[in-house]
């Protein structure tokens, strides 16, 4: 097999021992953030039955889905989100599940898209949803427990851009589209960001929008508001207004005050019906938004048979992390303190008497295997970014001592084996 098969697909990627201990840091801060505002892990399966994602994207999104055939001629499909798959055990286990129900669930998920900066086709996603209620206490819940989740993360500044779909519904209503039109609109204004106004215009003209209507239309979504009391003002005749003011109000009294309303914003995805929210880095602003959500009150009826109000939200770890690479917000440090030298065959036992007691002082503990040259060893551990080596020659046990060596600094010093983690721990 040549070097150049040696790769791995388009979109997906490894992660090598430091990459991989910084996401684990990143998903055990996420993950306690998540406890702390009561909700409950929950695992789904990779693998659904297509019927179970089928239809619940949009046209766009359903072309993405990773599907084929099992070995039992069965239609399946790999988790396009952790959105669908949770309003599947819902309606599964509606009667064991106390409701409002809390949930986080932090997997992988799969997207046959284009891939670009930031943009893979396998990635994580680190998600909250209440399922069971329309109070909009649980979307700003939502909201607040990913910020705070970002925060944990030693963020620079990012924002929340926030909508609500019913209003822009209304608002697109109110330039007389009919109802099928107003999906394909919210479909083109979705695309803001990515094709211009201008694009976007042309589009909306070629679904029956005068240039009139364009033009009042964009006048709208360029509102610049500034809280509550400005949409009350400007936009109470809307649907969905009072839902976005009473949002606003709520986040603001628990403190999350680096919000932007955002009229533009329309969150693809063909389940919204609320609240959406976007959250985007300023200072890097071409990974797109690193987080998002909203409320999507039909979708676990799609299979409960039964109205179920739901909302959450979506950290999307990979481009997060992309972005804090790029702003050089991200170490990758390799797990151990200390390497503990193997320099003589006949101290064997002497150096694994001292990787036990270090390790039993809670000190991250690395041995070279086979004794070698110091000079090897130091370079060994200089590559894995350890901080200290532990060296004992003959002289050294001869005085049941130890050489400590910082290699950050290159000063070392002479320490009894007895007590060496605790010794280790001063410095």
């Amino acid at each position: 097999m040549s070097k150049k098969d040696l790769q791995t697909l388009k979109g997906f990627r490894d992660f090598l021992p430091g990459q991989a201990l910084a996401r684990e840091e990143v998903f055990k801060k996420i993950r306690a953030v998540f406890q702390k505002y009561g909700f409950l892990p929950l695992e789904t399966p990779v693998l659904e039955y297509k019927e179970i994602l089928s239809g619940k994207y949009g046209e766009e999104s359903e072309k993405l889905m990773y599907q084929f055939k099992d070995r039992g001629e069965r239609d399946v499909a790999m988790r396009y989100d952790l959105t669908v798959p949770l309003a599947r055990v819902v309606a599964q286990y509606q009667n064991d599940l106390a409701m409002p129900f809390k949930r986080y669930q932090i997997a992988p998920v799969w997207r046959a898209d284009n891939t670009q900066k930031g943009r893979y086709r396998e990635f994580y996603q680190c998600d909250v949803d209440v399922i069971g209620s329309s109070s909009i206490i649980a979307d700003a819940e939502v909201i607040a427990a990913l910020a705070a989740a970002l925060t944990e993360l030693d963020l620079p500044e990012f924002i929340i851009r926030l909508n609500n779909r019913k209003l822009l519904d209304a608002i697109l209503k109110n330039m007389g589209l009919a109802k099928g039109k107003i999906v394909e609109a919210i479909r083109a204004i979705d695309k803001l960001d990515k094709i211009g106004e201008e694009k976007v215009r042309e589009d909306l003209a070629l679904l029956g929008l005068g240039t009139e209507k364009r033009k009042e239309l964009f006048e709208i979504l360029n509102l610049g508001l500034e809280g509550a009391d400005d949409i009350e003002k400007k936009l109470m005749d809307y649907e969905g207004a009072g839902e976005l003011a009473q949002l606003v109000e709520i986040l603001l009294d628990w403190g999350v005050k680096n919000f932007r309303i955002d009229l533009g914003l329309a969150r693809g995805l063909d389940y919204y019906t609320g609240t959406i929210f976007e959250i985007i880095l300023p200072d890097a602003p071409q990974y797109g938004s690193i987080a998002g959500g909203g409320r999507y009150d039909n979708l676990v009826g799609m299979f409960s048979g039964k109205p179920i109000p739901a909302v959450g939200g979506s950290i999307g770890v990979d481009r997060l992390l992309s972005a804090l690479e790029e702003l050089e917000l991200i170490k990758y440090d390799l797990v151990s303190d200390v390497l503990v030298c193997n320099l003589e065959e006949d101290l064997e036992e002497e150096y694994l008497r001292v990787v036990k007691d270090l390790r039993d002082a809670n000190i991250k503990v690395d041995f070279y295997y086979t004794p070698d040259k110091l000079d090897k060893q130091l370079k060994y551990a200089n590559k894995k970014n350890i901080n200290f080596v532990v060296i004992i020659g003959p002289d050294e046990a001869k005085n049941a001592e130890a050489t400590v060596k910082n290699l950050n600094t290159g000063k070392q010093k002479k320490l009894k084996q007895k007590g060496l983690g605790l010794e280790i721990r001063k410095i």
